[in-house]
């Protein structure tokens, strides 16, 4: 009886450990859950600045709008990582890429003993604003894009923005479609555009299409109005204007031959609706040279101009310092005033805008990424208004006068002015015009008075 009744009392104190271990442990596994079951788990991930041993697994937790989740936001839905709030343990340094939409640990201050986990709380907050436009109210991107990234939906661009981002030109903030956007369409006077940008002056600047409405990237003739030169020589730099002058640098004597076929396009086409146009804004073929320059810019002396260092440095900009190559109407109140018709053609600084991304280039051997699916790409090479210069490109002997094209593989490249290319004519539109339409392919924007 008594060893009956030790037993007795032994069993309960193994009953009492046990239930207070199992206690412990449920309360460590609610502690544990609480502090990770909102995070999701990432071995793999890039690591910048520094060298490290194995830290051991990294957990992350995503907020949106103040409010925690173990989904990271998709691209273009309106969200931006905010820098500012996010932040990792073990003095990780979290880095995130808006264009890319990709996340880099950076570990040059890791101070954790191996295999320690290190929790990364990254923030988004909303990334857009709204503003008001000759087109209505627009949701537009508040941060700048990596210009070196081409941007597109396919897998070959670097960066998968979509949407409409904002910069300046002269006439203040210009609001600017980038990537293979699908609400920029226009119909108008019986052929398609696609719009470029709401100009400073909220006029609305668009590239001819066709008769029909294109894919993004969709390959045809038709999104031209035909091939030409855009003048007939390459043996002086004065051909790279879109109106030259001999022996002048920012000449404009005599109409170049893609401005003629413009100026004939126009004439066939457009001119019945000439009350739709906008004469003020213009169109930038900058004849600046380079520092570098070696001569003056005329004959056949080796010049740079200054869109050559933009598309190297991927640094678009939309100012046109030089009023001699603001090509405008003669009713204009601003720019040469020696078009006679208000149409023109893209610039270099637009292209890049739009998503084609600048670098280096030699002139055969183009180390720019494919922009495939992006708006502008038609499978065709067209021409840019902005001039390259005057030089030796690389696998040539002989020199040229060259401008920036878009080409058939969907880069951006200098062209000799004698090559036939596509011409794609640039319109722009009245800010007061009466809009319908959502911009896309089957209920494009219409215009009216």
């Amino acid at each position: 009886m008594k060893l009956e009744k030790y037993k007795e009392k032994n069993s309960k104190k193994k009953i009492i450990v046990i239930f207070t271990v199992c206690c412990i442990l449920l309360l460590a596994g609610i502690f544990l859950y609480t502090s990770y079951a909102i995070f999701t788990e990432n071995k793999e991930f890039n690591v910048i600045n520094g060298s490290y041993q194995d830290p051991g697994d990294i957990y992350f937790a995503y907020y949106v709008d103040g409010q925690i989740t173990r989904e990271l936001p998709k691209q273009n839905t309106g969200y931006i990582f905010d820098e500012e709030s996010s932040n990792c343990t073990n003095g990780v340094i979290p880095v995130f890429d808006n264009s890319s939409w990709e996340f880099t640990a950076k570990y040059s201050n890791y101070n954790a003993t191996d295999y320690t986990r290190t929790k990364c709380n990254l923030y988004f907050k909303t990334g857009t604003k709204n503003v008001s436009t000759a087109l209505g109210d627009l949701s537009v991107y508040t941060y700048t894009p990596d210009f070196t990234k081409s941007a597109c939906d396919d897998e070959a661009c670097l960066s998968h923005e979509k949407g409409i981002f904002e910069t300046t030109d002269d006439d203040g903030p210009t609001y600017y479609y980038r990537g293979s956007v699908e609400n920029n369409y226009v119909y108008f006077a019986g052929y398609y555009w696609r719009i470029i940008r709401i100009n400073g002056d909220d006029t609305i600047r668009m590239i001819y299409d066709g008769t029909a409405a294109y894919q993004n990237g969709e390959v045809n003739d038709d999104r031209r109005i035909e091939q030409n030169y855009f003048n007939n020589s390459f043996a002086d730099n004065m051909y790279v204007g879109y109106m030259y002058t001999s022996g002048d640098a920012h000449g404009l004597g005599s109409s170049s031959v893609i401005k003629q076929a413009n100026d004939n396009f126009y004439a066939s086409n457009l001119v019945s609706y000439a009350s739709y146009m906008d004469t003020n804004a213009g169109f930038c073929g900058d004849r600046n040279m380079l520092d570098i320059t070696i001569g003056s810019g005329t004959g056949t002396t080796t010049t740079y101009y200054q869109g050559y260092l933009r598309v190297s440095t991927s640094s678009p900009n939309l100012s046109c310092e030089n009023t001699s190559d603001y090509y405008t109407v003669s009713s204009s109140n601003k720019g040469n005033k020696a078009l006679l018709y208000p149409i023109g053609l893209i610039t270099v600084d637009e292209v890049m805008l739009a998503g084609f991304s600048g670098g280096f280039f030699n002139g055969i051997n183009d180390y720019q990424k494919n922009s495939l699916n992006n708006y502008l790409t038609t499978g065709n090479t067209f021409w840019t208004i902005t001039p390259a210069g005057g030089y030796i490109p690389f696998g040539y002997t002989t020199w040229r006068a060259l401008v920036f094209v878009v080409t058939g593989s969907e880069i951006i490249d200098d062209a000799y002015v004698n090559n036939r290319i596509a011409i794609r004519p640039v319109i722009n539109i009245r800010s007061d015009v009466t809009v319908s339409g959502d911009g896309t392919m089957q209920n494009p924007y219409y215009f009216s008075l």
